[in-house]
């Protein structure tokens, strides 16, 4: 093993071996010390390391795991940027934030095993991790900063912490697995794209937050149904992909006429009380929002829209023929038929 060492600080490892075990001496670990070590697969660390610099293992292509000690308290950015075969990491304890680009392009990240205090997650350190499927986020995270999760295809889970403030620019952007986030009540700023993720998405707002167009895309269109070459196809009406999403915070004006009938199905599908905003524009656009539900077989924001009246049985007998679905057609008969017997009794 080649070494190069100043004052308790390795400023760089020269050597080719496939496993590595730091002098006892160092204390710091300078920046670009193993950058494209590109046989490094195992790194072991003494238990006093306190820095780890910027592009400390930047394309270290065989290194597969990383326990990083907990007496680190400073970490540079792009530490493991393009580190392609690493599959685990355990970050210390002591750290507040994850730096950006800490694990940019790491394609075969599994798993990472995150700080009980961390606070903040920096820029785009986990885009492009195309095998993470889920993350535990701590508690105490504030800031999720522009990107952060942007293009982590293989993203299923992921709770979003009650103290969370702030959630940047195309945070989850592209990440297509994910079909559920919830948006607490902390959260104060939400920027655009942040939950783009070009496929079928239900989200819940819990708070106050106004949830604009521009959160679900970048270009106000909710454009996510891309063809070749990952162009808008140009049929819009194929576009919109929320489904049970609530979303109380809206003001449906700022949103195009196709997108405000995918809000109204969220709404009945998820409702928990009456939302003036959301039944105003319900009982003056029956016949768009029955379109939607119809051709969509969103079958419980019918029934909730039906209970609660906003609208009425004879609006959907035009859609008779068009309901296949057997038990959805026999529960609309049934309804009209007690509506018919109500109607008679009325009359007595």
């Amino acid at each position: 093993m080649t070494f190069k060492i100043e004052k308790n600080t390795l400023i760089k490892y020269e050597g080719e071996d496939e496993e590595v075990i730091l002098p006892e001496e160092v204390d710091i670990i300078a920046d670009s010390a193993f950058y494209n070590a590109r046989k490094l697969k195992i790194v072991h660390m003494n238990d006093h390391i306190k820095e780890i610099g910027s592009y400390a293992f930047y394309n270290c292509e065989s290194l597969e795991e990383a326990d990083l000690p907990d007496s680190v308290y400073y970490m540079g950015s792009a530490i493991f940027s393009r580190c392609v075969s690493l599959r685990k990491v355990k970050m210390p304890a002591r750290l507040s934030a994850v730096p950006k680009i800490t694990f940019y392009q790491c394609g075969k990240l599994e798993e990472v095993i995150l700080p009980a205090a961390l606070a903040r997650l920096n820029r785009a350190c986990f885009e492009q991790c195309h095998s993470l499927q889920r993350i535990q986020l701590p508690g105490w995270l504030k800031v999720l900063e522009p990107n952060v999760f942007d293009d982590c295809t293989a993203l299923q889970e992921i709770h979003l912490p009650s103290m969370l403030k702030e959630i940047g620019d195309n945070v989850f952007f592209n990440c297509e697995s994910l079909k559920y986030v919830n948006i607490p009540a902390s959260v104060e700023k939400i920027g655009k794209g942040a939950f783009e993720t070009r496929s079928r998405l239900s989200i819940e707002a819990e708070g106050k937050q106004l949830i604009k167009a521009e959160m679900l895309d970048n270009n106000w269109n909710m454009n996510w149904n891309f063809g070749v070459n990952h162009r808008w196809n140009g049929k819009n009406e194929e576009n919109y992909k929320l489904y049970h999403s609530y979303l109380p915070n809206v003001d449906l004006k700022m949103w195009k006429p196709q997108a405000q009938c995918v809000l109204g199905v969220n709404y009945l599908e998820t409702y928990r009380n009456s939302i003036i905003n959301y039944d105003s524009w319900i009982i003056e656009h029956k016949t768009e929002l029955l379109d939607k539900i119809v051709s969509d077989h969103r079958w419980d924001a019918l029934n909730c829209a039906l209970d609660h009246d906003l609208i009425q049985t004879e609006d959907t007998e035009a859609y008779l023929d068009l309901i296949t679905d057997r038990e959805e057609r026999a529960k609309l008969l049934d309804r009209r038929n007690t509506r018919s017997i109500d109607d008679l009794f009325d009359l007595l």
